[in-house]
């Protein structure tokens, strides 16, 4: 009966997540405000989620640099506390955030999914612990440039987030072999950390 009883919670999680995909505008209002709350709940989700087998890259989000004046008023005590969120055919990312700062440095990376048909967009928020997350500029990179980023091997890019309000400075590259599912880059890495001979006695 137990298990009857988390077999039902998956199939209501999943049909309720279905109608408000994870991190959309519409996600926290959607179904009268419940969606973000079941998704806490959705602790199946490991086992449920099937695994992503299609093409990936690497987005990388090295900093940012903002223009004071323009962005003195989002923090009236101190400077303001900030992390970027990447999204990219409907799959987020968000750095960590940097406190107290007008020149953050995140050298923060991940994998996402990649279709060579669209674009990334990047949103620059100032995170407050009270009130929402507000957005200070957003930047965003065609699915053409990226495809040649990944492509050519391209430098990162810095991006305006608004004109007079600041900067950040991206890079998107193909996942590297290492970072690839599959057992012998696991090995590989096991290898080189010396882990393997060790535990052979060798």
């Amino acid at each position: 009966k137990q298990l009857s009883s988390y077999l039902c919670l998956a199939a209501i999680v999943s049909t309720v997540t279905a109608f408000a995909p994870l991190h959309s505008p519409a996600s926290s209002t959607a179904l009268f405000g419940f969606t973000d709350t079941v998704k806490q709940w959705n602790f199946l989700a490991p086992w449920t989620d099937r695994p992503y087998k299609g093409p990936e890259c690497v987005v990388e989000i090295i900093g940012a640099d903002l223009n004071e004046k323009s962005n003195s008023n989002f923090d009236r005590f101190s400077n303001p506390d900030i992390s970027v969120e990447v999204s990219h055919n409907k799959r987020t990312r968000k750095t960590q955030t940097e406190g107290n700062s007008f020149t953050p440095r995140y050298l923060w990376s991940a994998k996402m999914p990649y279709r060579s048909n669209r674009g990334f967009a990047f949103t620059v928020y100032e995170n407050n612990v009270v009130k929402g997350d507000d957005i200070m500029g957003r930047a965003y990179i065609s699915a053409e440039d990226a495809k040649e980023m990944i492509d050519e091997k391209l430098p990162a890019k810095l991006l305006s987030i608004g004109e007079g309000i600041g900067v950040v400075k991206v890079q998107i590259y193909a996942t590297p072999q290492y970072l690839k599912e599959g057992d012998s880059d696991k090995i590989q890495l096991l290898e080189e950390t010396g882990y393997i001979n060790a535990s052979k006695g060798e």
